[in-house]
Order: structure tokens, then sequence, then C-alpha cells
């Protein structure tokens, strides 16, 4: 219990961290989402929407890794 309230009061100390997870987590599921249901994205062949699922869920992987290392910065201080 002690570890997870460390984790929130880091979490909260800076908004900053807050959006970049939140932004990640927001485009790893929008990623699935496309790659899932075609029918969201009408127009596009199924290689198009795939790729484009491909670039969100690497840049929400890259949106968490950067809140990742911001965490364990605010950790090590």
């Amino acid at each position: 219990m002690n570890n997870r309230n460390q984790f929130f009061k880091r979490l909260y100390s800076s908004p900053s961290m807050l959006w970049k997870a939140g932004a990640g987590v927001l485009f790893l599921i929008l990623s699935v989402v496309f790659a899932l249901s075609p029918e969201i994205i009408n127009g596009l062949t199924n290689n198009s929407r795939y790729a484009l699922a491909a670039l969100l869920a690497v840049w929400g992987l890259f949106r968490l890794i950067t809140f990742y290392n911001e965490y364990k910065r605010t950790q090590d201080e």
C-alpha cells in the first residue's frame, strides 16, 4: 500500500507526467481500436489502416517511455 501511495504522490507532483501517461495510454487505445474495427475509418485500405495503427502504437509507447524516464528521474532526486 505504501508503494502505491508513493507512486501517486510522485505522479501528482508533476502535471506533465500525468499528461505524458494519459497521452500514451490514449494513443495505445486508439491504435487497438483502429486496428480492430475497419468501420471507424472508411476509405482506407487495410494496409493503410494497419500502418496508422502501428504509428499510433509507436507514438503511445514513446509517450509512456518518456513518462517512465521522468518518473525515474523524480524518484532518484
